[in-house]
């Protein structure tokens, strides 16, 4: 490589860098910190990524699969929350029940 081709590589890297860097700068006074997708997602990471208590025995794919179907029975069957939690927790108890989790 010789030493245009490395400037060239540099000096692109530099303005890819920067025009995502001032995109988010301009747009970033229009975001809201306690928007609730915001806490939506913290919400989601502390009780699904990172549970504590009985939760923590539990392996993540036992948690994100009946995550995935309560989001199915959500959007599948109307938008109703009910129909939401029902399949969330009977998808988390079938799993639980049928791998052997101790404790259950």
């Amino acid at each position: 490589m010789d030493e245009t081709s490395a400037w060239i590589f540099f000096l692109s890297a530099v303005l890819a860098t920067y025009v995502w860097r001032f995109a988010a700068v301009m747009i970033s006074h229009r975001i809201e910190a306690n928007h609730p997708i915001f806490e939506w997602f913290t919400l989601v990471a502390r009780t699904l990524i990172l549970p504590s208590g009985l939760l923590a025995l539990v392996p993540l794919w036992h948690r994100l699969i009946p995550m995935a179907l309560a989001f199915l029975g959500f959007y599948l069957l109307g938008k109703r929350l009910w129909v939401g939690i029902v399949f969330g927790e009977t998808g988390l108890i079938a799993l639980m029940w049928f791998n052997g989790i101790e404790g259950f």
